[in-house]
């Protein structure tokens, strides 16, 4: 809304995704200093590509316990 309203621009660096799902339009993730990859909120956020993404997608706390433990295991794996 702000940035409609005062025509203006926003980097914002965060590990959060669901932080950056809030204010962002558009998604760019890095690792180790190289961008794995980029497009629109809804495609990276629900259809990442790159492993590192999917990591950071499964980080995400959720409320409900026993999901949070599909997570984490979901996580674990994908280190693996």
């Amino acid at each position: 809304e702000l940035q409609g309203k005062l025509k203006f621009a926003c980097l914002f660096i965060s590990h959060d995704l669901a932080v950056v799902d809030i204010l962002s339009h558009r998604i760019a993730v890095m690792q180790n200093g190289l961008l794995v990859e980029e497009g629109d909120r809804d495609s990276i956020l629900q259809n990442p590509k790159n492993d590192y993404t999917r990591r950071l997608i499964s980080a995400v706390p959720v409320p409900d316990p026993a999901e949070q433990r599909i997570r984490r295991e979901a996580r674990l794996a994908l280190k693996n």
